[in-house]
């Protein structure tokens, strides 16, 4: 093969490939008002550059083609059966106590009161076990070793650990002392009630479906008791807490911190029940309401996971759809090079071609279900 036509190849694969992964310009066409950072993970630049903390859970907790909405990249995230810890991202900005918390902070210089952040989550169709426990939070950081001024999780629980809920917490008394020492010191905060959402976002029928989930928190007025805690998922007001006292008089003194960093997180107390997947997408930052109609999608109706319909070994394609779905398989090299292109459908099995040497060789697979199955084949 020439040098042209390998060229050529090469172009017409990352053309196609980007086709089918529905590139997504989310970031760069939002118009937000007091947008403190964005992030739809189309950059190919490592997390680390962005976040001051990435947990990848050992190459489970990844940006990916395919995954985020309509097709765009997003972070895919795997359990493993009984696995609690899959992963996380922790992002600052503002203020922070440290320069290891402000690595990456956005706004440095700032001191933020009040903020709003959303992100979309999906669970793979076939979820199971209900809500797995942490979602997000944000945080007052309130010194280098993580002593905590407030907590604002989203976390699951409700009738049958099905509803995405609220628990805000404080790390500062009533008077203003800060009385946390470190990160999780759960004995020594106080916890402001915990309020469930209406929405059952974690139901066996709502897996597969894309959920934009909102946070606001507003710290009170020092010496006032006007703190805010809400949150909404796909613009439908969840529930709300509007009497909240965050931080006593704690913020009357400048020199001490707002709200500093946000977490997303990927942490299930009790344990995935099967391996099972996960994904972000679109995560926004703000100081004002950000809001989701762009986002807004009807309820899905499930499709079967087809994850394993499709095999691949060191001789070929295996597959077993269901009628009426089909797809399409793109075998490439490392460097993007395609060497093999073949339509799938109902069962059947395609070797590889003479073109495929020994050594490690990428597919990707898009099924009319909107659906993308991608990995590695060592051939031997």
């Amino acid at each position: 093969m020439s040098r042209i036509d390998f060229l050529l190849l090469f172009f017409l694969h990352i053309l196609s490939w980007t086709m089918l992964a529905g590139q997504s310009d989310y970031c760069q066409e939002l118009n937000q008002p007091g947008l403190i950072f964005c992030d739809d993970f189309e950059s190919l630049d490592p997390l680390s550059d962005r976040y001051f903390e990435v947990g990848n859970n050992n190459g489970d907790f990844v940006p990916m083609d395919g995954v985020g909405r309509e097709g765009s990249r997003g972070m895919r995230t795997i359990w493993q059966a009984g696995e609690v810890g899959a992963g996380g991202m922790k992002k600052s900005f503002g203020r922070t106590p440290s320069n290891y918390i402000g690595k990456h902070a956005a706004h440095p210089d700032s001191t933020f009161k009040e903020i709003f952040w959303k992100m979309d989550v999906r669970h793979q169709v076939g979820w199971q076990g209900n809500g797995p426990a942490k979602l997000s939070r944000a945080l007052t950081l309130a010194n280098a070793n993580w002593a905590t001024g407030a907590m604002a999780h989203l976390w699951s629980g409700g009738p049958g650990d099905e509803y995405l809920g609220m628990d805000p917490a404080s790390g500062i008394d009533e008077q203003g002392n800060l009385v946390t020492t470190k990160y999780n010191d759960f004995a020594n905060m106080r916890w402001l009630g915990w309020l469930p959402g209406t929405i059952p976002l974690y139901a066996d029928e709502q897996a597969g479906r894309w959920f934009c989930i909102e946070g606001h928190v507003r710290l009170n007025t020092p010496g006032l008791t006007d703190g805010i805690f809400e949150f909404w998922i796909n613009d439908t007001i969840q529930a709300g807490s509007y009497g909240l006292n965050w931080h006593g008089n704690w913020n009357a003194n400048a020199d001490n911190y707002g709200i500093n960093a946000i977490f997303f997180e990927n942490y299930w107390n009790d344990g995935s029940p099967v391996e099972q997947e996960r994904y972000f997408d679109n995560i926004v930052i703000a100081t004002e309401r950000i809001g989701c109609p762009e986002m807004m999608t009807p309820v899905q109706q499930p499709v079967p996971l087809l994850q394993n319909s499709l095999k691949v070994n060191r001789y070929g394609f295996e597959w077993d759809l269901p009628p009426g779905i089909h797809g399409e398989i793109l075998l490439y090299s490392h460097l993007g090079r395609v060497v093999q292109t073949f339509d799938v459908h109902d069962i059947g099995f395609c070797p590889f071609s003479n073109e495929v040497a020994v050594g490690l060789w990428f597919y990707s697979c898009r099924l009319s279900t909107g659906q993308m199955i991608s990995g590695s084949v060592l051939v031997q």
